[in-house]
């Protein structure tokens, strides 16, 4: 799809300025100022603050509008196939690092829906109680022992990593979207599944918005479900609290944590 093919070139260009990034860090005289400074962390704060004014003024009214001519169960219907569509990207991965069974639950969850719910159109394995996990490829990666590498946001997509950039491609051609030929259904398909992401995902989004300090929640939550799901769901109660935790109120200007921090976010919430 359209949509898929333009974040992997955004993905691409992140992944030169986030390899860019690390051979900067130990350049000649950058020792004692670059230790303390997290990588890529201007051209983070850019992007989350470009992604947080594209859902302020283009997804969150779209997605307000959305609801207003759309009846429920159309909105339940239409979330439920992009969910199914999305679930061989899942499994996949499942199996690729050795969780079988979870495998196994996914891609009935998959066939079940595609058979008898019309396409994932209706949710049938719920019924079933046949669970619906989360699952990419730079969890897999993680699962066999690569290492995340710099934190990055990337442009209308969000919270990834160096790991997780190849995650995009697999995902574009795991996506039985993709291979739809006809320019004006990709076009249809890709604005629905736009709308339909700010429609599923505004809660979250509100929530880190209401943050005290939202670049941060944001990326504690998000390296925090990644190793919750490397773990396949062994989280510490530690781990938990660390990586939840915001960086301390009085926190000098100078230290990693206060760099790391964002302003308190304007405008719009």
């Amino acid at each position: 799809m359209t949509q898929w093919r333009f974040l992997w070139s955004a993905a691409f260009a992140g992944s030169v300025l986030a390899l860019s990034g690390c051979a900067t860090m130990h350049g000649p005289g950058q020792e004692a100022a670059t230790p303390s400074r997290p990588p890529l962390q201007t051209f983070n704060h850019t992007m989350f603050h470009l992604n947080m004014g594209l859902y302020d003024y283009v997804l969150e009214p779209v997605s307000t509008g959305y609801k207003a001519v759309t009846p429920g169960f159309v909105r339940t219907g239409v979330s439920n196939v992009f969910s199914n569509v999305g679930m061989p990207y899942i499994f996949i991965n499942d199996f690729l690092q050795g969780r079988v069974q979870q495998g196994m639950e996914d891609m009935s969850r998959f066939l079940v829906n595609s058979v008898f719910g019309l396409g994932g159109l209706f949710d049938v394995a719920d019924r079933l109680d046949l669970p619906m996990h989360d699952n990419s490829l730079g969890v897999t990666l993680g699962v066999w022992g690569v290492p995340q590498g710099p934190y990055l946001v990337l442009p209308f997509y969000g919270p990834s990593s160096l790991r997780s950039l190849p995650g995009l491609a697999m995902v574009m051609f795991t996506g039985p979207a993709y291979y739809v030929t006809s320019t004006p259904a990709q076009y249809a398909l890709t604005g629905m599944g736009i709308i339909n992401t700010g429609y599923v995902d505004g809660p979250k989004i509100r929530m880190v918005q209401e943050a005290v300090d939202p670049y941060q929640f944001m990326r504690n939550a998000w390296e925090q479900h990644e190793q919750y799901l490397i773990s396949g769901g062994v989280v510490s109660k530690s781990q938990l609290l660390e990586g939840l935790s915001l960086p301390p109120a009085a926190a000098s200007a100078g230290s990693p944590a206060a760099s790391e921090s964002s302003p308190q976010k304007k405008g719009k919430h």
